[in-house]
């Protein structure tokens, strides 16, 4: 399965709790490094994929093998995950393997 999660402004206290729940039901998280730190307190223990600026198809692109894989996949982004958000990347990615 594969949640992609808007964190919000960056504030932990701003997020939503299904954005929480998803992050701690999830396997493993793939987010831009930034954003991971942001959301460490909810991560735990968990294998977190990050990586810098500019790599939005690369980090997609992980979060959906991994998915396909079987695993439990959280990719976070900032704000909202459907507004300038990853959200549309991974449907086009998606679309383009169909």
């Amino acid at each position: 399965m594969l949640s992609v999660i808007g964190i919000g402004p960056g504030s932990q206290s701003m997020m939503t709790m299904e954005a929480i729940e998803a992050l701690q039901a999830a396997e493993i998280v793939v987010g831009y490094k930034t954003y991971t730190h942001l959301v460490k307190a909810f991560t735990g223990d968990k294998q977190v994929i990050k990586t810098g600026m500019c790599k939005e198809i690369e980090r997609c692109q992980a979060a959906i093998e991994l998915a396909q894989a079987g695993h439990n996949v959280a990719l976070i982004s900032s704000g909202d995950a459907g507004i300038y958000g990853m959200a549309g990347l991974v449907l086009e990615l998606v679309g383009k393997q169909k």
